[in-house]
């Protein structure tokens, strides 16, 4: 297959997209794009309607082309805007000739996801979340019904199916991309991922309902036992003793910062996606002593946490400021090589990953007495029931160690 011609400069790109708006004179509306002084270009929809200029920014930038990934984004971010356009320019244009308006239920659901998803992530700047959801969602929304399926095709019946389809029929599709024969398999969606894809249905509806797409939500009419419920997923956490074991154990599996890393995040309940970005501009200190204040990079969200001396002293030293303190490969290898040096420490009774030591930060310091509130604000969250999960985990130890204690000391029938 022939490798598609990358656009390099914004002239490339108004060029190569077909954005000046020469060709478009008959139309109301139309999509152009516009030079930046960064070297990008701003997609715009310009016309004439009733003689006035008409002059709409979209929000999408299309960045200059140096690899195929950026331009399979910015394809997409054509695409989408300009179904956007074409269907304004419809209704300029039915108006303009008297027709009533067209139903909007008529437009394509999946575009609309598609659509959604882009306009999330350019307001957050964040692909784990809703952007990656809303795409999942509309990649077995195409699975589930082959059809183009319309807002007008969204009733509570075929709610109803599709929640059935994500019961019994949905696929991992991750796994049947892999080019990888040997990984490439059937598994079946979790009930966990039913849930978000649920909740994530339920979401674009209500988007629809106040864009007056739609009138009414149809899943507002689903019985509970049409729904998903999440179940509570296993965390992995290491112990104290675990810990201490690791302090001792020798890192030997190549040049990058696993020991230190990994460490310090059981100290401080780091996320791998911050530990990969903290600098020593990053930490300040005050009377209470020497802390961190970054803004996360899964939330967007400000962070500020002390740190203690025992992960202070594990910081290489670096000349400059803004260079990474930690050298850190990509997540699946810094985990490929984590699990060697557990190995090491004789801990392989389960899958531990660098984001168990976030795990083992917060069971250890509630199981140490620290308040919930003083956890859920150590680890950046924005609701406590997800720090309460932790609480559980701990109250579930307590009660196994209880349960331990009557195994080991409880007479027996005939021992007195």
């Amino acid at each position: 297959m022939a490798r598609k011609k990358l656009f390099r400069t914004a002239a490339e790109l108004i060029e190569g997209y077909e954005l000046s708006g020469h060709r478009y004179k008959s139309r109301k509306l139309y999509l152009i794009g516009k030079s930046l002084p960064s070297g990008n270009v701003s997609l715009l929809m310009y016309g004439r309607n009733e003689g006035r200029c008409v002059r709409i920014s979209t929000g999408s930038i299309l960045e200059c082309e140096t690899n195929l990934v950026i331009k399979r984004a910015n394809e997409e971010k054509v695409r989408l805007e300009q179904i956007k356009c074409d269907d304004r320019n419809t209704e300029l244009e039915r108006r303009e000739a008297g027709i009533a308006p067209a139903p909007r239920s008529k437009i394509l659901f999946v575009d609309y996801l598609l659509q959604l998803a882009q306009s999330e992530y350019e307001r957050t700047g964040i692909k784990r979340s809703y952007y990656d959801n809303l795409r999942a969602l509309a990649i077995h929304v195409e699975a589930y019904d082959r059809r183009d399926v319309r807002f007008k095709d969204i009733t509570l019946e075929w709610i109803q199916g599709f929640m059935e389809y994500l019961k019994n029929d949905a696929l991992n599709f991750n796994y049947l991309r892999s080019k990888d024969e040997e990984k490439r398999k059937t598994i079946s969606i979790s009930q966990n991922s039913q849930c978000r894809l649920q909740r994530n249905l339920n979401y674009a509806l209500n988007k629809a309902v106040k864009a007056k797409i739609i009138a009414s939500n149809p899943m507002a009419g689903l019985g509970k036992e049409d729904k998903v419920k999440q179940v509570s997923g296993t965390r992995f956490y290491l112990t104290e003793a675990e810990i201490k074991k690791l302090i001792s154990t020798p890192y030997t599996h190549g040049i990058h910062s696993i020991k230190e890393a990994f460490l310090f995040a059981c100290y401080t309940g780091l996320r791998y996606s911050d530990l990969k970005a903290i600098t020593k501009r990053d930490f300040h200190e005050d009377k209470n002593g020497v802390y961190l204040q970054i803004v996360m990079q899964k939330t967007k969200e400000p962070l500020k946490v002390y740190v203690p001396k025992v992960a202070l002293s594990l910081i290489p030293n670096r000349d400059i400021d803004d260079v990474p303190l930690f050298y850190l490969p990509k997540n699946d290898c810094a985990n490929a090589n984590l699990r060697k040096w557990l190995k090491d420490a004789g801990i392989t009774d389960r899958p531990i990953t660098f984001h168990c030591a976030r795990h083992s930060a917060a069971t250890l310091l509630l199981s140490n007495g620290v308040p919930l509130a003083v956890v859920s604000k150590q680890l950046g969250h924005l609701k406590s029931s997800t720090t309460e999960i932790y609480a559980k985990l701990v109250d579930e130890a307590q009660k196994s160690a209880a349960s331990k204690m009557d195994d080991l000391f409880t007479l027996k029938e005939g021992d007195a």
